[in-house]
């Protein structure tokens, strides 16, 4: 079972311990799912990445609800993945829940409704099995601390979660942080992505700092 990127995302933005967002991924986390997202959508190639402006290839399915709606939703193409994310977080209001949601029908994620008279006031995730989760860490940790060389995902995905501001959800020690910080900064420029996606993740560092 793969898991997609965005869920990969999904799992690091979520407080093991609280069971909910990590409060330093509440302003960014619509913006870094749609924007992974439609970096996925390249590496399955239904579209690409010509001079910084997404181009659709293929609007066939691909039986992931959240890749299939913002495939749609991107029409057809011509615009930067900076302003596509920026027009379409209004109307993805709650790609969250819809990301939470496969984790869910996965079994990867439970969700548990904390009661008061019995009445639902808030719920909280809670990671059902961990495996994925820790292979992702593993994953990125092996990149940082021992120079394994990151498949494609994986340098969007470590790019993304820097962008999102939390690195330190994965590199918790203060050592550690620094150099995946550094690694972060340059991985998309370090040669494992092709130039187009080289180019998008470059582009969306300044979108992410303005948020």
């Amino acid at each position: 079972m793969k898991l997609s990127l965005a869920e990969g995302l999904m799992l690091i933005a979520l407080d093991d311990e609280e069971g909910r967002l990590l409060a330093a991924a509440e302003h960014s986390i619509d913006h870094g799912i749609l924007a992974i997202v439609i970096l996925e959508l390249s590496l399955i190639k239904r579209i690409a990445f010509e001079g910084g402006k997404i181009v659709v290839k293929d609007t066939t399915g691909t039986g992931n609800k959240v890749l299939d709606s913002v495939l749609k939703a991107i029409g057809g193409g011509g615009e930067t993945v900076p302003a596509t994310v920026t027009r379409l977080v209004k109307s993805f209001d709650q790609i969250q829940d819809d990301v939470i949601e496969l984790l869910v029908q996965r079994g990867i994620l439970k969700v548990e409704s904390t009661k008061l008279l019995w009445i639902p006031v808030s719920e909280r995730m809670d990671n059902a099995n961990y495996a994925f989760e820790q292979e992702i860490r593993d994953t990125l940790k092996a990149v940082v601390k021992s120079g394994k060389k990151p498949t494609p995902a994986i340098v969007i995905l470590m790019s993304i979660i820097h962008n999102c501001g939390i690195l330190e959800e994965v590199f918790k020690e203060q050592d550690e942080l620094i150099d995946a910080v550094k690694v972060a900064k340059d991985i998309a420029s370090a040669g494992f992505v092709d130039p187009g996606t080289k180019e998008v993740l470059e582009g969306l560092k300044p979108h992410f700092s303005q948020l």
